[in-house]
Parts: structure tokens; sequence; C-alpha cells
């Protein structure tokens, strides 16, 4: 006769290692398989985190769900700033601070339709590409030739990734909500 607690715990570990492993190979899809020809890769971590704290806001335990997108967010930022080679935390705090931000917004909203994850994802991704901007450029920033280069097409990118990504997520979470 044994505790079953112990095996809850392995369970609970393994489940979330199987996350964390789930997410880093989206973060290696993110920034191996999906540059544009611009140069730049297509934000799916984001994407991914933000509609997943859009999914939690509207389930039947918000807090809950909260807390799973900005998990999300983390293991998405801490992945792709290893992969990216970019400095540990940037992509992360960038990541979270959109989550964030888009959860703070949204929280006493119905998610019903396609506008607001399409609204949540430009907010978001704005926000994510300023944050990325101010941390990873050397020296005063050149805000024109940043919106130009980065913002705009950055926020165009996120938006065409938004409905694929939110309408599937939602129909492989729903036994969840």
């Amino acid at each position: 006769m044994g505790d079953s607690q112990p095996r809850r715990l392995e369970e609970l570990l393994a489940r979330e290692l199987g996350l964390i492993l789930c997410i880093g190979a989206l973060a290696l899809a993110q920034v191996t398989l999906l540059p544009t020809p611009l140069g730049f890769s297509a934000p799916l971590i984001l994407v991914l985190a933000i509609c997943r704290t859009l999914i939690g806001v509207g389930s039947a335990f918000p807090d809950i769900g909260v807390i799973r997108g900005l998990r999300w967010s983390l293991y998405g930022g801490l992945s792709l700033d290893i992969l990216a080679a970019t400095p540990l935390g940037s992509h992360a705090l960038a990541t979270l601070l959109a989550t964030f931000a888009v959860t703070v917004l949204t929280r006493r909203l119905r998610i019903e339709g396609p506008l607001l994850p399409i609204l949540a994802v430009c907010v978001g991704s704005l926000i994510y590409e300023v944050v990325l901007a101010l941390l990873l450029q050397p020296g005063p920033i050149n805000w024109v030739s940043t919106v130009q280069v980065a913002l705009v097409p950055g926020v165009l990118v996120a938006l065409i990734l938004t409905l694929p990504v939110f309408f599937v997520l939602r129909w492989m979470l729903r036994a969840q909500l």
C-alpha cells in the first residue's frame, strides 16, 4: 500500500517537462523553419502564449488559465533566448510583459469571435517588439527604422498567425475548459 501523492507529483513533473519540451520544439521550429524572406522569424511563441492566455481567461477558472498562459510565455521566451543566442531573459521578459499586458486588458471581456484575439495579438506584438528593441539594440535607437524593419513586419506576421493558432489551440484545449 503506497501513498498516491508521490505518483501525482511525478505525473505533474512529467506533464510539465512534456510542456517544456513541446514549447522548446516550437521555439526551435520558429527559429529554424519559420524565417520570412525578410530575415526575421514569425513570432509563433508569442502568438501561442497570448492565445493560450486568452483561452484561459475565458475558461471556468480564469486565474488558472492566466497562470498557464504566463508559464507558456516564460518557457517559450527562455527557449527562444537559448536558441537565438540572445541575452538570457530578453525574449522571456518581452513575451511575459506582452502576455501580462494582454491579460490585464482582456480580463473582463468575453472571448467569442475573432476580433479580440486579433486586437490582443496586435497589442502584445507591439509591446514585444518595443521591449526587444530596448533590450537588444546597443546605443540610441533609431525609432523610424525600428518601426519600419521590426515593428510593422513583426506585427503583420503575428496577425497572420493569430486566427489559425487561436482556433486550433481552442479546439485542442476544449477538454480543459
